[in-house]
């Protein structure tokens, strides 16, 4: 019987009397609960055996039935089981978007007496190291779950036998990546390949890593090595794909992959079926619980008991030994420190007021239109207000920035720190870096400051010199897997240095200063707040019409605007934005109809990603979304906007949410790092970020709210904002830690 009502189903395809002979047979169907209580996975156990099918199949009749339109979601579903010897009964399990699995079909089976035995699933002892991480990641992420329940899951995933499917005859083709693992930046999936089919033409190559996005990739690119296998096959030379599709941010693990070529002849066909473990590289994980021995020892304790319960046995003592340390170890070097609350630096009056001749050398990581360039130029500003200060910039890349810091009186010079960058070892670091010091006068520089962490170099410039300098640190991502793309791995340590070197490090977020807590045993950590001009804007608002702002930047005087500033890339997750517009089209034309909304995204930069985007906005009609190059003129935007939202899968503490809160917008943001130190829930919409359901639903409430005129949020923001980031109060703080810094050396 259904353990849970509402599924409606049926198994179409399965042997007679449900007898099966020896080898592989296949079960098919289809599945349905709603449009909103879709299938996420799909397994069946044989007696003790989890088998997981393919599900979220093009299934037409049902299909067109249950949608009016062909999907997705999908309702229709395989397995390839193969009964061992003995085997008496068969569930059929299907997981749903909350992660609860609930049986919807059971049958007992027979089983020809020549089939084969039941393979062997290992034993726990092994599984250990995979199995630990696994499950501590699992109560974080499901805190309010009984523990034996996540052991089930955590176990009934690893003993689960998966099914792949690579394209059949006419179909020929690989699917490069992903392959067991399958790496994700900022929520999405990158896939490789190449396919062709013998006698017709495909019209279009889809991907789903979920049951309702479906992303369309890019086939037909050159690839010159498929003759050499397919010599005669059509469209080799243009058979290869690339794309990406986005994960759930509640996906399990193994997590499935559905690649499906659609013909010229409207067929659609599923041609490749990848199971895979998803693993993290950039973007938003979930943490680890603090380390702690009892939390390890109970998480241990439960994988021991789910596989009792599984059949699964212990192994041998000394391997789960083994297995122990080594999860311990990861445990150790992976789990964050004990939380601890950093209350910003209050430096004695005295020291506040010990302002002095100070010759700064400003290092920052790059000259763009970005917040952090914008954070460093309001303070070296400010520092040049000061009687005897002056401030000199370096940079190792040009960019607009650089006549904002010159018209301020600020010169610029572009240092090439690329062959340091590119360093092999520590030692060759050092040497090219002095090749880069002995090019700066250094006579003249009493202080440094480093602007992000990127700039982790020019702290070794100063240390070289025997200078004091700051690191103002705008990342919450460790060093090891922020650098991980950028930097060859034998400089990550120098990296670490110079956080330890540094006569201060700085940051904005007490979340950002967990991450690196590490680091900070020579008590040079420092929390100051960040700032906002609550001044500047208010004139600004003064002065512009939002009307008139919408025609200089061609948007629509008349439409409800919704604002995504920032540089658009994958970090600051305007792909989810994307998604949740198209989640969104056709309930808001039905909800409001005649009422003209827009969708604006400030910072577009070209390359891969904004074709991306651009591509995702054309394939789906989404017309009122607009893009707009970087610009200098951002409280143009702000002024316009009705309604701001922030994306992003990492932010320490954002310029933007300080600006749009001080602009009395309603504000949906993520609820990453320092954010919720910054905003709370009575003041914002906080979701998680990459779940473009959660963003969806926060539009639509954030919408009624503006229509309705209820400003509720926006004030307390605002209210919030004002009395703990107000410019005159905090930039006085962090210069007055400046001087601090440079009196150190004097």
């Amino acid at each position: 019987m259904p353990e849970s009502p509402g599924w409606q189903f049926a198994v179409e395809i399965h042997p007679a009397n449900w007898h099966f002979p020896p080898g592989k047979t296949w079960i098919a169907g289809w599945l349905w609960a709603g449009e909103q209580r879709f299938a996420t996975d799909l397994r069946a156990w044989l007696d003790g055996r989890p088998i997981l099918g393919l599900h979220g199949l093009p299934k037409p009749t049902q299909d067109l039935q249950f949608l009016h339109h062909p999907g997705p979601p999908y309702s229709g579903f395989v397995l390839l089981l193969e009964p061992h010897a003995g085997a008496r009964e068969l569930r059929l399990e299907v997981r749903d978007p909350s992660g609860h699995w609930s049986e919807f079909f059971r049958t007992a089976i027979t089983v020809d007496a020549g089939a084969a035995a039941a393979p062997d699933q290992g034993d726990l002892a092994s599984r250990l190291p995979g199995l630990v991480p696994e499950l501590l990641r699992l109560q974080t992420q499901r805190p309010n779950q009984a523990l034996a329940a996540l052991a089930d899951e955590v176990v009934s995933a690893a003993l689960s036998e998966p099914l792949n499917s690579l394209p059949n005859p006419p179909f020929y083709g690989a699917l490069e990546e992903p392959r067991e693992t399958g790496w994700l930046r900022y929520g999405r999936l990158s896939l490789t390949g190449w396919v062709a089919h013998r006698t017709e033409k495909i019209r279009h190559l889809t991907a789903l890593a979920d049951a309702v996005q479906e992303s369309t990739l890019l086939h037909g690119l050159p690839r010159a090595d498929i003759g050499e296998v397919f010599a005669d096959l059509p469209g080799r030379e243009r058979s290869q794909f690339v794309g990406h599709v986005d994960l759930p941010a509640n996906q399990s693990a193994p997590a499935l992959l559905k690649v499906f070529a659609e013909l010229e002849s409207g067929e659609k066909h599923l041609v490749f079926a990848q199971r895979f473990t998803p693993r993290v590289i950039a973007g938003a994980e979930v943490p680890l619980p603090a380390l702690s021995r009892r939390t390890f020892a109970r998480t241990v304790w439960a994988l021991h008991q789910a596989a009792r319960r599984h059949h699964l046995p212990f192994g041998r003592l000394s391997v789960a030994l083994d297995g122990m340390r080594g999860a311990w170890r990861n445990y150790q070097a992976e789990a964050p420190a004990r939380p601890r609350r950093h209350g910003p630096e209050q430096l004695p009056p005295e020291t506040t007021a010990s302002a002095g001749p100070l010759r700064v050398l400003l290092a920052t990581h790059n000259l763009n239109f970005e917040g952090a360039p914008w954070f460093i130029f309001e303070l070296a500003r400010f520092l040049t207000q000061q009687p005897g200060v002056t401030v000199r910039v370096v940079a190792p890349q040009d960019g607009p920035m650089r006549a904002v810091f010159t018209a301020a009186g600020m010169p610029v010079e572009i240092l090439n720190v690329s062959k340091a960058l590119s360093a092999a070892s520590p030692a060759d670091f050092a040497e090219a870096l002095t090749v880069v010091g002995k090019g700066i006068d250094w006579s003249a520089v009493d202080l440094l400051i480093a602007n992000t962490m990127v700039s982790f170099w020019a702290v070794h410039l100063a240390k070289a010199a025997r200078k004091p300098s700051v690191l103002y640190v705008h990342e919450s991502s460790p060093i090891r897997r922020f650098f991980a793309p950028l930097l060859p791995p034998a400089l990550f340590p120098v990296v670490e240095d110079a956080f330890r070197s540094a006569t201060r490090v700085v940051f904005t977020a007490d979340a950002s200063r967990a991450v690196f807590d590490y680091l900070g045993d020579r008590g040079n950590f420092r929390l100051l707040p960040s700032w906002v001009d609550v001044a500047r804007i208010d004139a600004f608002v003064a002065a512009h019409d939002p009307a008139a702002l919408r025609r200089k930047h061609g948007l629509d005087p008349e439409a409800v605007i919704f604002v995504n500033i920032g540089s658009v890339c994958e970090r600051k997750g305007q792909h989810i934005f994307v998604r949740a517009i198209e989640l969104l089209k056709e309930e808001l034309r039905v909800t409001y109809p005649g009422r003209k909304i827009q969708f604006v995204m400030v910072g577009a930069r070209e390359g891969t990603y904004l074709d991306a985007l651009r591509q995702e906005v054309t394939l789906h009609g989404l017309d009122q979304a607009v893009f707009i190059p970087e610009t200098g003129e951002i409280f143009d935007f702000y002024r316009l906007a009705d309604v701001f939202v922030c994306t992003s899968f990492e932010e320490s503490f954002p310029r933007v949410l300080l600006e749009s809160a001080a602009f009395r917008l309603p504000i949906i943001s993520t609820n990453v790092n320092g954010i919720p130190e910054m905003l709370a829930s009575d003041e914002a919409w906080l979701i998680p970020p990459g779940d473009r359901y959660q963003l969806g639903e926060a539009m639509k409430q954030a919408l009624a709210a503006h229509l309705a005129g209820d400003t509720r949020r926006a004030d307390r923001a605002r209210a919030a904002v004002v009395r703990r980031y107000h410019v005159d109060s905090s930039l006085p703080l962090h210069a007055a830690l400046l001087q601090d810094a440079a009196a150190t050396r004097r």
